[in-house]
């Protein structure tokens, strides 16, 4: 993490959210125009990702032979073979969602769920797509900066997550949305219902080893939200600490997202916006 071409990838990123950001605001385009060439960037995106980390695998038969050690397993090839993608690719991740969001604004023909679904990408893509794009898990498969341009999945993931802080910022700052406390509440009944989501999925997701029918290690884990590793990667060992670490996550957030919408809210009613926005009237 934070290698050269990393922080070349943080740079150019933030100079596309930068660009992108300032000629909206200059040209001020419809909020549903934006989203659907959003959207359709998001599914491109998907799907540069999709063929990049796919692989053909060979289909194999398991098969145990008893030898004087004991009993072994072996694997042998079918002869057939199968494309494959890692659990962790699955679009669970909450800038994955964002697609799922902006689909949901266009077609929402209530205003007051359109509003809160923007309400949602404008706080969640802006700090997940920061972290995404600070913290980026991707970054332990280069080495080198020429491999950071020589991946379509590196183009993939970084342009992708700019868009997506680009677009919680547009929504946020430049469409004359105004957003109230019961925006706030909504956002963080979202996240928490999504956070319990991926308690599950991560254990579904999840390769346990057992022995005498009980759990005692695993072999492949997922992470989505990352409700169950920390960013940092420090490792913790007892229940407790995992509790404390999610307490600390969810006041983060809290705090985060709240300092975002004050912000949103002052610099609204400075510039005399949200009188004619998606939303208009839902006070909190």
């Amino acid at each position: 993490m934070f290698s050269a071409g990393h922080l070349i990838w943080i740079g150019i990123s933030f100079i596309l959210i930068a660009a992108g950001f300032a000629v909206s605001m200059k040209k001020r385009p419809d909020i549903d125009k934006v989203l659907k060439i959003c959207v359709v960037i998001g599914f491109v995106s998907e799907i540069v990702k999709i063929l990049s980390v796919a692989n053909i695998l060979p289909m194999v038969e398991e098969a145990f032979r008893l030898t004087d050690g004991g009993v072994v397993r072996e694997y042998a090839a079918t002869g057939q073979y199968s494309p494959y993608i890692e659990l962790a690719h699955l679009p669970f991740e909450l800038c994955s969602l964002q697609i799922v969001f902006m689909v949901s604004a266009l077609l929402s023909r209530s205003e007051k769920w359109k509003h809160r679904f923007l309400a949602i990408i404008y706080a969640t893509g802006i700090l997940g797509g920061l972290l995404g794009i600070v913290m980026a898990y991707l970054t332990k498969d280069y080495n080198t900066v020429a491999s950071y341009f020589a991946s379509p999945r590196a183009w993939q993931y970084f342009l992708y997550h700019a868009m997506v802080v680009y677009l919680g910022l547009y929504i946020g700052f430049g469409c004359g949305i105004r957003f109230t406390r019961k925006s706030l509440k909504g956002v963080l009944a979202a996240l928490v219902s999504l956070d319990f989501l991926s308690f599950y999925i991560n254990a579904l997701c999840s390769q346990p080893v057992y022995t005498g029918g009980d759990p005692v290690g695993l072999v492949y884990r997922t992470n989505f939200l990352s409700s169950y590793v920390n960013p940092l990667g420090l490792a913790l060992s007892e229940k407790w600490q995992w509790l404390l670490y999610l307490l600390i996550r969810a006041v983060l957030a809290l705090g985060l997202i709240g300092i975002l919408f004050l912000l949103q809210r002052r610099v609204t009613r400075k510039e005399g916006a949200g009188s004619n926005g998606p939303g208009e009237g839902e006070a909190g």
